[in-house]
């Protein structure tokens, strides 16, 4: 249950007759609107997403936020429900971090930090404990690149996530 009343976290849910064809097309409108469309910003720059290969009529940042990499044999990316549920947190997220700084609710507060990705990048993290949910952005000369948006969904992840934070933020 989320404490959070500054923030409008909802999500898009898959009714019971609803198909996944038409639960994706419903979840990209959401996507292209609150994202693509509105322009979102991070620290002044734009936050932009991926667009190639467009796969029908949808950007690549579309299936890499909606799917994980396989870790177990063919190199594949597997459906993930909870995370087409969880896309209206990304512009959430990343239009109203900076409230928690102030924020006197008795949640965790979004925490964001920059650490360095393969030695040679910075990628900056978004994470809202509460919601075990993290936006993964990489800086840009003249904007962000939205990387991924996923619930942490391993103990052991978590825990990784958290020290992370402690030691870059």
């Amino acid at each position: 249950m989320i404490k959070c009343s500054r923030i409008n976290f909802t999500t898009i849910e898959q009714s019971k007759n609803e198909n996944t064809t038409d639960y994706h097309e419903r979840a990209y409108i959401v996507f292209k609107k609150e994202i693509i469309d509105e322009k979102l910003v991070f620290n002044g720059k734009e936050v932009r997403t991926r667009e190639y290969p467009i796969i029908d009529n949808k950007v690549q940042s579309f299936f890499h936020i909606i799917s994980e990499e396989n870790k177990k044999g063919v190199k594949m990316r597997l459906y993930k429900p909870e995370r087409v549920r969880m896309i209206p947190y990304i512009s959430q997220m990343i239009k109203h971090y900076t409230e928690c700084q102030n924020c006197n609710d008795n949640c965790s507060r979004i925490k964001v930090w920059s650490a360095p990705f393969k030695g040679k990048q910075q990628r900056t993290k978004l994470f809202f404990e509460d919601e075990d949910y993290i936006i993964i952005l990489e800086e840009r000369k003249d904007y962000y690149l939205l990387i991924s948006a996923y619930v942490v969904d391993r103990p052991d992840r978590k825990i990784d996530l958290l020290k992370e934070y402690n030691k870059y933020k």
